[in-house]
């Protein structure tokens, strides 16, 4: 039995020329993508204005599967975390956090990750493979289905400019306004420093930019991110101008996270202060969130609350992010599909 098609991943151009292949014409594709991406339908007996032999091939031969939930976390502060689990088996976690009348889905590019940053849970799990954009746009679908999502921040699970083509096909999606419609302004790409061809292309989308720094020099980035030791702060930088011109974007952000004893002291917000003067930006300080075998330990809120307000001194635009979800290991690096205590059903 040959592999169905899964359709929710693809493009309108791409759609077209899926539904030239099964023999089914341009504007059976033109009435079957709203379908998938405006109403959010999850069968094909639901498109009323399609021609009944069409819903029937389409049935036959492709699908809208989304991956199934398997696990749904409730976190105190009104954070949640779904595990989804594909046709695969793999699974990866995606999570919804509220603020206000605002709701951010964080999006996973990849089961696991290869990166082995030694702060980050997430990178505990090794690499298992890709998702691909109809797996990324279940993600952000799942959530919409109930909730009106309004900002998305790819930095799950995985290095997004690592899986750059089902990346910039969900951006396609995400963007279009004939699909989900998002302001370029209410997505965010997180790499931990890949600067290669894949971060200027990302740039013709015009979305915005976070750079998980969490070190002010190349040697103390070495101690804790692999990635240093074949890109340089300096290489970062410059891309990072590039970008800034390209998507005609204001800023980047630098994700800082705070480390006791390692990136925390005095002298480093002044190594900090100097990086940021060289590039327009943003530092957005992470409080640490502790997980079971870490070797590092965060900063105390009032070594965070001194280093923001050194920063701050030092003229340098600084927040302190505030962390959500941590009861349910929804926070930052705390993502990894092992199945948690406390799970409920979906």
């Amino acid at each position: 039995m040959s592999k169905k098609i899964n359709l929710i991943g693809y493009t309108l151009e791409q759609l077209i020329h899926v539904f030239n292949e099964l023999e089914l014409s341009k504007l059976d594709a033109k009435r079957v993508f709203p379908w998938i991406h405006v109403k959010l339908a999850k069968s094909f007996d639901v498109m009323s204005d399609l021609p009944q032999n069409a819903r029937k091939l389409l049935e036959e031969q492709c699908t809208l599967d989304r991956g199934k939930c398997v696990a749904l976390l409730k976190s105190k502060d009104g954070t949640q975390k779904a595990l989804l689990e594909f046709a695969d088996v793999n699974r990866v976690e995606t999570v919804l956090i509220p603020d206000d009348d605002r709701y951010t889905v964080c999006v996973s590019t990849q089961v696991g990750c290869a990166m082995g940053c030694k702060f980050c849970h997430t990178g505990t799990q090794c690499f298992t493979r890709n998702l691909t954009s109809a797996e990324i746009m279940s993600q952000i679908m799942f959530w919409k289905d109930n909730y009106r999502v309004t900002n998305l921040v790819f930095m799950g699970m995985g290095e997004p400019l690592l899986n750059f083509e089902n990346l910039s096909n969900a951006l396609s999606l995400l963007l279009s306004e004939k699909a989900h419609n998002f302001s370029r302004n209410k997505i965010t790409v997180s790499t931990c420093g890949i600067v290669e061809d894949n971060l200027l292309k990302l740039a013709d989308f015009g979305v915005r930019l976070a750079v998980s720094l969490h070190a002010p020099t190349d040697e103390k980035r070495k101690q804790i991110m692999p990635i240093a030791n074949k890109y340089s702060i300096s290489q970062i930088l410059s891309a990072g101008r590039k970008y800034l011109e390209k998507s005609n974007t204001e800023k980047v952000t630098f994700e800082y996270l705070l480390l006791k004893d390692v990136n925390d002291t005095d002298i480093d917000v002044f190594e900090l202060a100097k990086v940021a003067r060289k590039i327009p930006c943003k530092i957005n300080l992470i409080v640490y969130n502790n997980w079971d075998g870490s070797v590092l330990k965060g900063s105390s809120i009032d070594v965070a609350n001194k280093f923001v307000k050194a920063m701050l001194r030092q003229g340098i635009r600084t927040t302190i992010r505030k962390s959500k979800g941590i009861d349910i290991f929804a926070a930052c690096g705390q993502l990894k599909t092992k199945a948690s205590k406390g799970n409920t059903s979906c």
